[in-house]
C-alpha cells in the first residue's frame, strides 16, 4: 500500500519543467496558440512569431498598427530581400523596433521589442494590432 498520493505524469512535468526555466534565468516564455496560430515567444527583450501571411500583407498590418499607435519618428527599410525593419518611437519616448523577415512564399517572422531592454506587454499591444489589422 502506498502512502504517496498518485499524481498524473503530465502534471509532475509541467512542475519540473517550470522549475527547469524560473533556475534557468534565461528568461523565456512562451505560449502556444489555439489551431492555426503559431507559438509566441518572449526572450531577450523581443516578442517571436510566425505568421501565415506573405511579407508584403505583414508590412501592410504593420503599418497600420503603427499608424493606429500612433507612434512617431516611423520609419520602415528594406534591408535586403525578404528583410524589413520597421523603427518608431512611442510617445513617451522608447524606441520600437519591429522586424519582418519571410520564411517563403506565405510566411513570415515578426520580431517586436520596446524599449532598450523589451517590454512583453507593449510588444504583444503591437502584435495584436498587426493581426487585427490582418
Amino acid at each position: 500500500m502506498s502512502i504517496h498520493p498518485h499524481r498524473p505524469r503530465g502534471s509532475v512535468l509541467a512542475v519540473l519543467f517550470t522549475a527547469a526555466l524560473l533556475q534557468s534565468g534565461c528568461g523565456v516564455l512562451l505560449l502556444a496558440g489555439g489551431a492555426g496560430t503559431s507559438a509566441i515567444a518572449f526572450a531577450t527583450g523581443e516578442l517571436r512569431v510566425t505568421e501565415d501571411v506573405p511579407l508584403e500583407t505583414l508590412h501592410e498590418a504593420t503599418k497600420t498598427a503603427v499608424e493606429t499607435l500612433r507612434y512617431v519618428d516611423v520609419e520602415a527599410t528594406l534591408e535586403e530581400e525578404g528583410r524589413i525593419r520597421w523603427r518608431a518611437t512611442t510617445a513617451g519616448g522608447d524606441p520600437v523596433d519591429i522586424r519582418l523577415i519571410a520564411r517563403g512564399d506565405e510566411q513570415t517572422d515578426l520580431r517586436i521589442r520596446i524599449g532598450v531592454f523589451g517590454n512583453e506587454a507593449r510588444s504583444r499591444l503591437v502584435l495584436e494590432q498587426i493581426r487585427q489589422a490582418l
